[in-house]
Order: C-alpha cells, then structure tokens, then sequence
C-alpha cells in the first residue's frame, strides 16, 4: 500500500537523490535540488513509500511575490519525481495533492510552478499570467508558469514578479 509521508532527512536524502536521478536522467543532473533540499528547514518535501521503497518525491520551496503593497510569501512546487518503472501510476498526482492540501491548511496563500501545461491545471493551477503573476526568469513559456490561488479572500491582491526563494 502506498504511504505519502514527510521526508525524513536522515534517512531519505540518499533514496531522494538517487529517485530524481533516474527520473530526470535525460535533464541532466540534480544536485542543486539535492544541496537544496538538505540545507532547508522551510520546505515541504513529501516521499511516497511501498514496501520500503521510495517511488516518488515532491518537494515545495518558499517564494516571495512582489506585490505594489509589499511582499507575500507563498510556496513553488520546486521537483516532482517518480520513478520510471512506477509513472503512470497515480504517486504523482498523490503526492502534488497531498502537499497542496498541507499548504492549504497552513494558510499558504499561493502556490507556483513552471512545469508541463497539460499536467498541472488538474489540481487547479492557471497560468501566471491570467493572475498578473510574473516569474523571475525572463524566457520561460507563459503556459508553463502556473500559479494555485489558495486563498481566494487575497485574489485580488496577489499580483507582481514571483521568485523562489534562495534559487
């Protein structure tokens, strides 16, 4: 049976890294999520765990949004990972929901992503730009910078450049 849990960093760094590998192996390497991921305590990493054996990964990171009134804290969905031999099987979609519900009861009011745009609308995201979001990063496609308004009461004053925090 499959268990969504935190990350426990003593013991799943290694398994982490070594899951991100194989599952972005053709993006090259990972280590800065690594180093990332292992200097933060104010991230949300979730591992999905059957038989003792990690098959997938999310992690979600603070980022600032710069608004006209002054700066919002919100969170990035940073890395999502699967293992090949288990995609297509739903952990990802598990883990993504389960760490936007945690974020939703911590009172984040936003979350944002760059990522594939036919993936991450099924759990609510929407282009940046619908919302007056901008990225950090001059170059990334409109469609692939998504943003998941948690709290509907700020809607209207969450708008500005998006950046993720100590990336």
């Amino acid at each position: 049976m499959l268990n969504i849990r935190p990350q426990n960093r003593a013991h799943d760094l290694d398994a982490i890294s070594e899951l991100n590998a194989a599952a972005f192996a053709e993006h090259g390497e990972t280590v800065s999520f690594d180093q990332f991921r292992a200097k933060r305590d104010d991230i949300l990493s979730l591992v999905a765990e059957e038989d003792g054996e990690l098959l997938g990964h999310v992690l979600f990171s603070p980022v600032t949004l710069k608004t006209r009134a002054g700066l919002v804290a919100g969170m990035g969905l940073g890395q999502l990972a699967v293992l090949p031999k288990n995609q297509g099987q739903g952990i990802g979609t598990r883990l993504s929901e389960a760490g936007i519900e945690q974020l939703r009861r911590t009172g984040c009011p936003f979350i944002i992503v760059i990522g594939h745009a036919a993936y991450y609308p099924r759990f609510g995201f929407e282009r940046g730009s619908l919302h007056d979001f901008r990225c950090q990063w001059k170059g990334i496609p409109d469609e692939t910078f998504m943003v998941l308004i948690l709290d509907q009461q700020q809607r209207n004053n969450l708008c500005g450049v998006a950046s993720f925090d100590g990336m």
